[in-house]
């Protein structure tokens, strides 16, 4: 049974094992750019080399008529990247920590946490470089910005609940890595994250209604829309439940998947 005693237990080890989480979250920040020139700056870099390339593909090839392109993409960009980063990179949790795994009991479902815990992290740090560039636009800073903390946390859960999964069944099998880098390939574009969802009905307005039944589909629209002011534009209320409710029900049957098989990790590794 999903919700037993065991697996409430492991709910609340996230609140009683936080110091363990806060170290793995500093070690997986430390260990990624330990021999990193640039360090964070990586964390950007990446997705203004992808604006760049999408602005001119999709602007001065494709000939796409928007207005402030590269910030609408940039907008979809960040949600999109802690989803399709924090999920690959949970893929390798459990098997970057082999040695304690074998050795050491702990809550182990601290380790794919940690990960989505790294990513949130640079989610903020990439969010307050963007205000930065809001500074030149300029965009008015208001209690709309205040949305994004409940996107987010929603965002968080459907993350962590994909992680639990993926690096469970990476540990098993280490195929799944490659596979889910191209579903990813794939998900990015069947996701707005280069064009707003409205664009849909354009082609026939169930195409929208289908689209927006990916949560990522509510997320991304949401940061864009608050961001940007198109308020008009905003994912409806039953969108955005439907997505919330998804991202709680994935996280709930991501534990319970990592709780049946966790137990044979240190045999497998």
């Amino acid at each position: 049974m999903v919700m037993g005693t065991g697996f409430l237990e492991s709910i609340a080890q996230i609140w009683t094992s936080r110091d363990l989480l806060r170290e793995l979250v500093a070690r997986e920040l430390k260990v990624r750019y330990r021999r990193s020139v640039l360090g964070f700056a990586w964390s950007l870099i990446t997705p203004i080399y992808q604006i760049v390339f999408y602005t001119l593909i999709l602007k001065y090839i494709l000939h796409v008529q928007e207005n402030d392109l590269g910030i609408k993409i940039l907008c979809g960009i960040i949600p999109w990247t802690f989803f399709s980063v924090g999920v690959t990179n949970s893929c390798s949790a459990v098997l970057r920590y082999r040695n304690v795994v074998k050795k050491v009991a702990f809550p182990r479902h601290m380790l794919p946490l940690a990960t989505v815990g790294a990513n949130l992290v640079h989610l903020v740090l990439s969010t307050l470089v963007l205000f930065v560039v809001f500074l030149a636009i300029p965009v008015v800073f208001d209690e709309t910005f205040l949305y994004l903390i409940p996107l987010t946390l929603g965002q968080t859960l459907l993350v962590a609940g994909l992680s639990f999964i993926v690096c469970c069944a990476h540990t098993y099998y280490q195929d799944v890595e490659y596979v889910l880098g191209n579903l990813l390939q794939v998900g990015m574009f069947l996701t707005p994250v280069l064009y707003p969802a409205s664009k849909l009905d354009l082609v026939a307005p169930v195409y929208r209604t289908l689209f927006m039944l990916n949560p990522m589909a509510v997320y991304t629209e949401g940061w864009r829309n608050i961001l940007l002011r198109h308020a008009q534009e905003f994912p409806e209320p039953v969108f955005v439940a439907a997505a919330v409710a998804v991202s709680v029900a994935v996280f709930i049957v991501g534990l319970a998947v990592w709780r049946r098989y966790e137990w044979r990790f240190p045999e497998v590794i």
